[in-house]
């Protein structure tokens, strides 16, 4: 097997459109040594270029692609079927022997939070409809029970678990709309979940929720009272630093949110023993390197997932090489990091666009590489993946 690893991902509707056989062929003449293919996924709106059959797609949200053993889930939330798992199309991808990850979204989909008191509630109680807590025992239980079924069926090696954390205010719901001022500071604050589950939690490592959750409301309400302090969203971030420093309960409850995530990752790991784990740096919170405000935290994972996508999907080149030395830092192994790059406009203009940001990595020891999304690219951008496995290739040649 060759060093560098290129990684694509891929819908199950841009498969069974190609064909599943014909979808392998193209991915081994591209160099593609694994591809992720959508189990769960949220709702969206998609633009399909290269189909023969539709443009614009729009799946259900919450359905499996894939029929799982029976009696999977024993809970409130059980997920229905999208009638392509009625299709054979997994079975004669998985005959190609091409590796395949099972890519999993857990915790972001309305269709699965039916039941409000599982999902995220804000500092008002304001329940997040596309959020299910991950503090809640029936969330939890449905993360362990789906990651397991999805081991049975023996069709994949290595299991991506996206949205394994805390879902923000932010991330692009349907038409979601602010105009009061919301910087990256009163998205934090309107992020964290104070459900009852998380209360307990909190309760439980000696912080004092109930003046916690005033003074943070107290807060919001001056950032919202002094609306015309500037003229457009506040760039505040630095200001989360500085509250974190200042109020030690706010600190407390943030690490609390991580422990949670981590003993969950930790059940999941048990649930599915041999596949591989990998988690993704979600690009709801801005920064990779941000992926902390979703409770889940590179340290303390470190030792229990074998992956970590860093989600590269901007187009500051020195923004996404700061994040790589920092999530290599924090991982340690940068074997273990992969490089996630959005291969479309207007996030990479040009194939060099693409190239400067693996050289860097390149540099700092990554040798995983993986590109979104199979279905979204025209045929020219797709064909860049076969000119970076080739470029890869020579690299490892010298």
């Amino acid at each position: 097997m060759p060093v560098a690893q290129i990684e694509l991902f891929a819908y199950p509707w841009d498969i069974v459109d190609r064909g599943p056989e014909t979808f392998a062929e193209e991915c081994a003449a591209l160099g593609v040594t694994r591809v992720h293919v959508t189990t769960l996924y949220h709702s969206g709106k998609f633009l399909l270029p290269r189909s023969g059959r539709r443009k614009v797609f729009l799946p259900e949200p919450g359905k499996l692609f894939l029929r799982l053993p029976a009696g999977a889930f024993d809970g409130p939330l059980s997920p229905s079927y999208d009638p392509l798992a009625s299709s054979d199309w997994l079975d004669r991808l998985s005959a190609s022997k091409i590796p395949l990850a099972a890519w999993t979204v857990f915790h972001h989909g309305s269709a699965l939070a039916a039941n409000p008191q599982l999902t995220v509630r804000n500092l008002y109680d304001d329940p997040y409809p596309f959020a299910l807590c991950p503090s809640q025992p029936a969330v939890r239980a449905f993360s362990r029970q789906l990651a397991a079924a999805l081991a049975a069926t023996g069709h994949f090696d290595t299991l991506d678990l996206e949205t394994i954390g805390y879902l923000g205010y932010f991330h692009g719901h349907h038409h979601e709309v602010s105009a009061a001022p919301c910087g990256p500071f009163a998205q934090f604050l309107l992020s964290l979940c104070f459900c009852e589950a998380c209360t307990g939690a909190a309760r439980g490592a000696g912080i004092e929720v109930v003046s916690l959750q005033q003074y943070l409301r107290d807060l919001l309400a001056a950032r919202f009272a002094a609306d015309d302090a500037s003229a457009a969203h506040p760039d505040d971030a630095e200001q989360i630093a500085t509250l974190l420093a200042l109020v030690p309960d706010l600190a407390e409850f943030v690490r609390v949110r991580m422990s949670i995530v981590s003993a969950l990752v930790k059940e999941i790991r048990s649930a599915v023993q041999r596949l591989h784990l990998s988690i993704f740096t979600s690009s709801f919170v801005g920064s990779p390197s941000n992926i902390w405000m979703e409770g889940v935290s590179l340290p303390q994972l470190k030792q229990t997932v074998d992956i970590v996508h860093l989600l590269a999907y901007t187009a500051d080149s020195d923004r996404v090489n700061t994040d790589v030395v920092f999530c290599k830092s924090q991982i340690g192994d940068p074997a273990r990091l992969c490089l996630t790059l959005n291969l479309g406009l207007p996030i990479t203009p040009t194939l060099g666009h693409a190239m400067s940001k693996i050289d860097f990595a390149w540099e700092q020891g990554v040798r995983r590489f993986a590109f979104f999304n199979y279905g979204f690219l025209g045929p020219r951008r797709l064909a860049w993946v076969g000119k970076i496995a080739q470029e890869l290739q020579r690299r490892e040649g010298k």
